[in-house]
């Protein structure tokens, strides 16, 4: 099975799409607070570093829990009919599970989602736990949620791939001293993570099983 037995697994734009259900969820916060709205693109490349910071460069300090109570109460509506698993997700985490590898989700998306989207898409079972910043009291690139889902799935940082889609993956892993895999599933492109120096760079979901 080769050097490691567990791995952490960011969320969005890794194991799952769900830009289409953020992108519904922050237009309907910023029509309701009068701002104009935005496009994929854009929602792209400000999730990653949790709902806080999504809103707040969206909408600014003074409109911030506003914003993010508006987002909440739309989300709660689109996150699981605007979310999917991505190609090969499925099929890997099941290959993955057979060889008793242990899998946790560390996400900075809030937990109560995250698990939400898991047990909708049929996939929780693959996992010891589900972790967010809600749950540790800091985001990623913090490495608590990291640190949390190795002591609960009773392995050592040298045992233990970290596997995201953006840089700040690496930074996350880096702190937790975790190697790295990246995918070009989210919003970052192949060139763009590449220049990130990750121990792994893979093309796709699926060829995570050639590191096993």
């Amino acid at each position: 099975m080769g050097k490691f037995k567990a791995i952490i697994f960011d969320l969005d734009g890794t194991l799952v799409d769900s830009y289409e259900a953020i992108l519904q969820s922050l237009n309907f916060t910023l029509e309701s607070l009068g701002f104009p709205l935005v496009n994929l693109e854009t929602v792209k490349k400000r999730v990653g570093r949790g709902l806080d910071n999504l809103i707040w460069e969206s909408v600014g300090q003074d409109y911030l829990q506003k914003g993010i109570d508006l987002f909440r109460q739309s989300y709660n509506e689109t996150h699981l009919t605007g979310t999917h698993l991505l190609p090969g997700v499925q099929e890997t985490l099941s290959n993955l599970n057979r060889r008793h590898v242990r899998m946790g989700v560390a996400s900075n998306k809030p937990s109560d989602y995250s698990k939400n989207i898991l047990r909708h898409l049929r996939v929780e079972r693959y996992f010891i736990d589900c972790y967010g910043p809600d749950i540790v009291g800091a985001p990623k690139p913090d490495p608590s949620m990291l640190f949390a889902l190795m002591k609960e799935m009773q392995s050592e940082p040298e045992e233990t791939l970290y596997v995201g889609d953006m840089i700040l993956d690496v930074e996350s892993s880096r702190n937790a001293r975790l190697r790295v895999a990246l995918v070009p599933t989210g919003s970052s492109t192949l060139e763009e993570l590449e220049k990130g120096n990750p121990d792994y760079l893979l093309k796709s979901f699926s060829e995570l099983l050639s590191i096993f």
